[in-house]
């Protein structure tokens, strides 16, 4: 099936190595047809959900190129409602968008379509490129959950927790499908398992101040995440404590003013040395640390580093581990 998949511009990088890791986890391969910085037309040997992406804008099903437009099946728009609207990528002259979604709109309403423009059954896409032309048929759209789900809307919460999407983000860099397990060793506000589980995940988590187990619990019940297991512990006793591996390690390292860097960061190489022991060979450790050079441990496989702005006296690093 052929895909036009349009990405966010906040980190372009890490878009494009989370749309892979969602293609990948749904047991898809992909070739790439057009290739644009943000725009990406694909071809996937079977069909799949876009929805649990964080930094995939939209998605729409390829109908033609715009110079082969006439060549559309107009059958399935035939006494249904549409509306048209142009997306332009890196356009080094601009158009008049409102001129090509009238001739567009036209030429559907000509085929049987009716032009409906605040409430379409269906939503054509006109993707413009310097070079080319896209038309598709809407049928993804980036979720706006997300900003329902930040941090300071939750019943607990505190300054540190991550963006919601940047904790969706680094749980589908490791590459998880619905009911994998995924550990969260120091697990916070409990962000990153509630889109875990809202990925439909076997969740666990651990934290050693029970005021966060406790808060983390109050957080997962509220979006009604059910197949958790909370728990005060050591992150090094995770063996011990849950005595499994889990498909995937994913986790926000802590950190705090009161915290030296030393100390901080002993603790984040310490743990990626441990974490490919409780965690299934081929399955991933996803992490977030306020280091760009933590140390690599010698039983796993970096496979990818991204840097993510925070806000303006922070960033962080993404890290993408796999387990051998």
């Amino acid at each position: 099936m052929r895909y036009i998949v349009y990405l966010s511009g906040e980190n372009v990088s890490l878009a494009r190595e989370e749309l892979k890791s969602v293609i990948t986890a749904q047991g898809s391969t992909v070739e790439i047809i057009h290739d644009y910085p943000r725009l990406l037309v694909l071809d996937i040997d079977k069909k799949i959900s876009f929805s649990d992406c964080a930094f995939v804008t939209e998605v729409s099903r390829y109908l033609s190129d715009i110079n082969l437009i006439n060549s559309i099946d107009f059958t399935p728009y035939i006494n249904t409602s549409i509306n048209v609207r142009v997306i332009k990528h890196n356009l080094k002259e601009d158009i008049d968008g409102t001129q090509f979604e009238r001739q567009i709109g036209h030429l559907f309403h000509t085929n049987g379509a009716a032009i409906d423009l605040n409430a379409p059954e269906k939503k054509i896409r006109i993707y413009k490129t310097q070079e080319k032309g896209f038309v598709g048929e809407l049928i993804s759209i980036q979720s706006r959950e997300f900003s329902k789900r930040k941090a300071s809307l939750r019943p607990f919460h505190r300054p540190v927790s991550l963006d919601p999407k940047i904790a969706r983000v680094m749980v589908n860099l490791a590459q998880v499908k619905a009911g994998d397990h995924v550990l969260d060793p120091f697990v916070g506000t409990g962000g990153i398992l509630i889109e875990a589980g809202l990925m439909r995940c076997r969740i666990a988590g651990i934290d050693m101040d029970e005021e966060m187990v406790e808060g983390t619990k109050v957080n997962l019940a509220e979006y009604k995440i059910p197949n958790s297991k909370i728990i005060k512990g050591d992150a090094f006793d995770t063996r011990n404590i849950f005595g499994e591996n889990f498909d995937a390690v994913v986790t926000d390292f802590p950190y705090g003013k009161n915290t030296k860097d030393a100390d901080v960061r002993d603790i984040a190489e310490q743990f990626l040395e441990y974490a490919p022991s409780i965690t299934k060979r081929g399955g991933f450790v996803s992490v977030a640390s306020n280091f760009s050079d933590l140390k690599i441990p010698e039983n796993s496989k970096l496979k990818n580093r991204f840097k993510i702005y925070i806000h303006k006296s922070m960033s962080k690093w993404i890290y993408v581990f796999e387990v051998r």
